[in-house]
């Protein structure tokens, strides 16, 4: 009798653990994570005092991922090297865009020096709108981004033009000063494209 007991538990032992297996197999067949491509990733910035008076450039994405689960985006974080911010205004020569690129990484704007970095973390994409929280001089900015986002097997892309309100971000060199008569808007717009890769 013993012995029969032993041999059924061995066999309910082996079910489930065979189950198991079977389990965690599915759960990672059903989620896909991407890290960033960098080298074919990209983002521009425009910021001014209004559409006739502005400057552009463009900053990197220094790393990044996100994780799919059953054809649906759960996460994901994004790093952006505030040290690598340029200027690209064509009218400018180019010791100016890189005296305006040195002044946004300085106190006044970004201050590189303190927060090297921007931290974006992202949430579901529904609707064409990809929840995000950007991390910017300590301060976390919420907002739903329009964007179009696309999964394959092999790769996904994010793409798209926004603009993000920093106003919560308190950045000094957006604060109206005596005197001014307009100001540079804490409104900045990006355009963004993303591209990721299989592990």
């Amino acid at each position: 009798m013993k012995i029969v007991n032993v041999i059924a538990m061995s066999i309910v032992g082996a079910a489930l653990a065979s189950f198991s297996l079977k389990s965690n197999g599915d759960e990672k067949k059903h989620q896909n994570s991407y890290v960033l491509d960098k080298e074919n990733s990209n983002l521009g910035w425009k910021g001014g005092k209004n559409d006739s008076y502005f400057h552009t450039g463009k900053v990197k994405i220094s790393e990044g991922n996100i994780v799919m689960e059953h054809g649906e985006l759960v996460s994901g974080k994004f790093m952006i090297d505030l040290s690598t911010i340029e200027c690209t205004d064509a009218q400018l020569p180019k010791e100016k865009q890189e005296g305006l690129a040195k002044h946004l990484k300085g106190d006044d704007f970004f201050n590189i020096a303190k927060f090297a970095s921007a931290t974006v973390t992202v949430g579901n994409y529904k609707d064409g709108k990809l929840t995000t929280i950007i991390n910017v001089l300590g301060v976390d900015i919420k907002q739903d981004i329009p964007v179009t986002f696309v999964a394959t097997e092999k790769g996904a892309s994010i793409v798209g033009k926004f603009d993000i309100d920093f106003t919560a971000a308190n950045i000094l060199g957006v604060q109206p000063q005596e005197g001014d008569t307009e100001s540079i808007k804490p409104v900045f717009s990006f355009d963004l494209n993303v591209v990721l890769k299989t592990k």
